[in-house]
């Protein structure tokens, strides 16, 4: 038993019972900081996710209702009214809780309106992904008038994001390189805000010993993400046109597994691949699904936080070939095949798909590299290490 049980309230939109790297991570801090501490849930809500909150079996309480943010902010940034924002505040303070931990920064207007009423209880936000960064990225890999909007989106949250990082909470992120690159574009220098990195898990191992390889090579997440779109158009304008005789030599396919495929992706995916690219949708099991292809391609161009799919895919043991930003942040060494142009990365298709033992032994090394760094117990107890550390100034909990 730890010799100290602070009192905790996890913040997210619901999540339990959701598909999705992001629901993975966030089932993976409620139960590693609900293990550890004295945890309760609370969740915010928005048209998007009422459907997601119906199917959870008990809630032990709700922060609030976002609402569409007001011009000139992110939509990714919702708001609260005030009596939502004071009803959180009472909440917190009448419970009693030493810390709130925020995943996203979905809630910032609820932390405020707490820090406000409550400055004696510490703030941890999960940022997960630096999201002007992402909008940056998007924007730089196609400018033009019809791909404005995600310039607009990155001077937004750039401001936001100033502000936010000024505040004196505690800020994790999964990829090292984006906490740099916060200090230095974002966070004031001295601030009062601290900055840590908690990378995302190498998934539990699932039994997959009845699952038999076939002649596919796997793109997988969903197709409603911007660099996820992006990712499947580059494999199917740039990448496709130089791996298409060596798929037919080998007779295999793509299979883009992912749901929420915009309309005509299908019929784009038909006619440009001609039987060799098929769309899969939502599939019922994403480790099956990996563990049946040889290996796994993702031809990342726009991305943010941590890769969790390299990460699946090294469960499975499956190779992997993708993009300096797709493997960024992850030290996985030469255990991934990276490439920087289009013909970079369908070169390493080629190689792995004329040598699949070549692809297989790839697979286990990627695989042994993720269990040396990535273990959910390893990275569980970092992580309520780093927030009993951040917490016991103010502790008033410890028995």
């Amino acid at each position: 038993m730890p010799s100290t049980r602070l009192k905790l309230l996890y913040v997210d939109v619901p999540f339990e019972r959701e598909a999705g790297g992001d629901k993975n991570r966030s089932r993976f801090l409620w139960d590693a900081l609900r293990e550890e501490f004295d945890a309760s849930l609370g969740l915010t809500i928005d048209d998007s996710t009422r459907a997601a909150l119906a199917r959870h079996a008990s809630v032990p309480s709700i922060t609030g209702e976002c609402r569409p943010a007001p011009w000139g902010r992110s939509q990714s940034i919702p708001a609260f009214d005030k009596r939502d924002r004071e009803a959180f505040a009472r909440f917190v303070s009448g419970g009693g809780f030493d810390v709130v931990f925020s995943r996203f920064c979905v809630s910032w207007e609820l932390l405020k309106a707490l820090q406000a009423a409550s400055p004696r209880t510490k703030v941890i936000v999960d940022v997960d992904m630096v999201s002007s960064r992402l909008a940056r990225l998007s924007w730089l890999s196609k400018r033009g008038f019809r791909n404005r909007w995600f310039l607009f989106e990155h001077w937004k949250l750039a401001l936001f994001e100033r502000r936010l990082f000024c505040e004196p909470w505690l800020f994790l992120f999964t990829n090292p390189d984006e906490l740099e690159w916060v200090r230095k574009q974002s966070a004031p220098p001295g601030g009062p805000g601290q900055f840590d990195w908690l990378p995302n898990i190498m998934p539990r191992e699932e039994s997959l010993s009845d699952v038999g390889r076939e002649p596919v090579v796997l793109f997988f997440g969903a197709l409603d993400s911007a660099a996820n779109r992006d990712g499947f158009l580059f494999l199917l304008d740039e990448v496709f046109p130089l791996i298409k005789r060596a798929l037919e030599e080998a007779g295999a396919r793509i299979h883009v597994a992912g749901a929420n495929a915009p309309p005509g992706f299908g019929e784009r995916a038909r006619e440009v691949g001609n039987g060799r690219i098929v769309l899969l949708g939502r599939v019922d099991s994403m480790a099956r699904t990996i563990a049946s292809s040889l290996f796994v391609l993702l031809p990342l161009r726009v991305a943010s936080g941590t890769r969790t799919r390299i990460l699946e895919a090294g469960g499975a043991a499956r190779a992997v070939v993708t993009t300096p930003i797709g493997a960024e942040g992850l030290g996985l060494g030469e255990t991934v095949l990276i490439g920087t142009t289009a013909r970079e990365l369908a070169d390493h298709t080629i190689r792995l798909l004329r040598d699949r033992d070549a692809a297989a032994t790839l697979g286990v090394q990627l695989k042994g590299r993720c269990q040396a760094l990535y273990l959910p117990e390893a990275v569980a107890a970092k992580l309520c290490l780093r927030v009993r550390a951040f917490a016991a100034p103010q502790s008033a909990h410890e028995v």
